[in-house]
């Protein structure tokens, strides 16, 4: 998403009709820590700053880098709604910048204190908010078709094209259900991203939610002879984002890939310690602990049949 004249101006009307020039530096400092207005502006330090000139220039330094300029406006969001120091402080224009900004998109969410990208646009790996080759916490799903090979082999072209475009839709409608993001795909798995607070949560029960209508595809709609069964693996941790998924070198993608490859039974889903940790007892109570080493365990989910008798 590229900032237009527009938004620059909303933004330019907003800082100077709406608080006083130390109020503007402030919080731009949230985002640049020494920021110097008479450095950036060029004005003499004896000489106070007109507010149309700070506001400007504030504007034109936020507005220089994308991912920037929604978070000065999350910022301004923030002020409004909770003020500064127990001032209340009415942001102008504020309405007319989230506006513009759902005309390109983008729209709040306040249960994530951040915008994301609205149901009607297009879906973008990076949410249409992360820096390209800046470091994020994500929390990377895994998902592959347990003896894929196998199953090329004795199926024809037509069957397993459209097994497979079944596989892809539900995992598809379960990530992005969870405001999660397809990374990359073959044609028997891929890998999906959460970025978002509670995104072990979210990945966790998005796996689950896959496993499960997997159950009741293999029941009354599956082409093969026999179940589809799957693995899934879920990491989390640090990497740099790039839309080019191959320049994403990290150690969580060789951890998820060993995860799902090595230790995940078919039709389970296997969890790092990362992630189980976050989840709450509740959900925690889904998964058991797996002993790789002393001391050291995985989590695993499973369907199973509950014996009453």
């Amino acid at each position: 998403m590229k900032v237009n004249r527009v938004l620059q101006q909303l933004l330019v009307k907003a800082l100077s009709q709406s608080m006083d020039i130390r109020t503007m530096v402030k919080i731009t400092r949230k985002l640049f820590q020494d920021y110097d207005l008479y450095k950036r502006t060029g004005f003499p330090e004896n000489i106070p700053i007109p507010a149309m000139d700070a506001a400007e220039q504030i504007a034109l330094d936020v507005v220089q880098n994308e991912g920037l300029f929604i978070q000065f406006i999350t910022i301004l969001i923030d002020l409004y709604q909770n003020g500064l120091m127990g001032k209340k402080i009415n942001i102008k224009y504020l309405p007319q910048i989230l506006g513009e900004l759902e005309s390109m998109g983008l729209t709040y969410n306040p249960d994530y204190g951040t915008f994301v990208e609205s149901k009607r646009s297009k879906m973008s790996k990076g949410w249409r908010i992360l820096e390209e080759g800046k470091r994020y916490e994500f929390c990377l799903l895994r998902i592959d078709i347990v003896e894929n090979s196998r199953l090329v082999r004795e199926y024809s072209k037509e069957i397993i094209a459209d097994t497979y475009s079944d596989f892809r839709t539900i995992v598809k409608t379960y990530v992005e259900k969870r405001d999660g993001r397809i990374w990359g795909w073959e044609g028997d798995g891929g890998l999906a991203a959460f970025y978002f607070q509670d995104k072990n949560v979210l990945a966790t029960i998005s796996a689950i939610e896959i496993i499960l209508d997997l159950f009741f595809y293999n029941l009354f709609k599956c082409r093969l002879n026999e179940s589809l069964k799957v693995r899934i693996s879920i990491h989390t941790g640090q990497c740099q984002f790039y839309h080019d998924l191959e320049q994403m070198q990290s150690d969580v993608f060789r951890t998820l890939e060993v995860l799902e490859s090595e230790h995940t039974l078919p039709d389970s889903i296997t969890l790092s310690p990362n992630v189980y940790q976050d989840l709450g007892s509740k959900l925690e109570s889904f998964f058991k602990p797996v002993e790789l080493t002393r001391g050291h365990c995985i989590y695993r989910f499973n369907l199973t049949w509950e014996d009453n008798c």
